[in-house]
């Protein structure tokens, strides 16, 4: 029994000729005729008599049309979802992404991703950078972003850089300058990420370079705490200009010489070719990364 002879079958039944089956099955009615013959002799029913040169449904037919129903109810909403499948509209994410883009940036990103694919099921785990890179390893995650320096296939790993902006209370005495330097920051209390944070070390060298007196009055893992502590009033900070602008509402933000970069990544699983689901999120993520 196939596709083909079931849909046959209901148009005859809801139009009740051959000729407005035919017409809307876009066939000829021999053809019409020749598949209802054919499905008559798979099933062993007897499903349409001819009455007045009309053709009649059977009881079997009644009862032969639910279930054909259901069967093509069926099929078409199999059909429905390998499209929404195909094109991105349904399916399954998981994200496992270190803290700082997890808290803000990217739920609200997934949320809009989501917005117009009412099929789609979202999961992400926030960890440190460390975690993602071995979380992705599980290869039970469609995809990781994490802090650089990681070791990872650069084949499976794509980075996007920033240059880091100095930030500061909108009174702050520096607030009126268009650029920072370390000479302006000279003996300024700083609050900084760890020293094992790149970061940390990119600043020291550039403080160095200049001969400035690098007053670090806070250390904290995460830009938002950093943050929080700049708007405080503990001193000015380092934050990324994009992944790390939410938590720096109310914050002036100012260029800063020598560039000082922050890199992360967007990480693939390395045992499995990654869904159109993932590609689509991924090309989505970059627009506003």
């Amino acid at each position: 029994m196939r596709i083909r002879q079931l849909e046959c079958f209901r148009t005859l039944m809801i139009h009740g000729t051959m000729t407005r089956a035919a017409e809307l099955l876009n066939i000829s009615q021999p053809a019409i005729s020749s598949t209802i013959a054919n499905l008559e002799h798979e099933t062993g029913l007897k499903l349409f008599v001819r009455k007045g040169g009309r053709l009649q449904p059977t009881p079997e037919a009644r009862l032969f049309f639910i279930e054909a129903e259901r069967a093509l109810e069926a099929v078409e909403k199999t059909q429905r979802i390998a499209k929404e499948i195909r094109t991105g509209k349904r399916g399954h994410l998981a994200i496992a992404a270190y803290a700082s883009i997890s808290i803000s940036l990217l739920p609200r990103l997934m949320a809009e991703f989501a917005r117009e694919r009412p099929g789609l099921e979202l999961k992400v785990i926030t960890r440190n950078s460390q975690s993602v890179r071995e979380l992705i390893t599980t290869q039970q995650f469609d995809l990781a972003i994490a802090e650089l320096p990681l070791d990872y296939p650069t084949s499976r790993m794509e980075v996007i850089a920033y240059e880091c902006q100095c930030m500061m209370p909108a009174d702050h005495p520096l607030a009126a300058l268009d650029m920072i330097t370390p000479a302006e920051l000279d003996g300024v209390p700083f609050v900084s990420l760890f020293k094992g944070d790149p970061l940390y070390q990119q600043l020291a060298m550039a403080f160095s370079a200049y001969g400035a007196s690098w007053s670090v009055v806070a250390e904290t893992e995460f830009f938002a705490t950093a943050c929080e502590l700049v708007r405080s009033g503990m001193g000015v900070g380092m934050v990324d200009p994009v992944v790390s602008r939410p938590f720096a509402r109310d914050l002036v933000l100012k260029p800063f010489k020598p560039a000082i970069k922050y890199e992360i990544a967007l990480l693939l699983p390395t045992q499995e070719e990654p869904s159109q689901l993932a590609l689509e999120f991924i090309r989505f993520l970059k627009q506003h990364l």
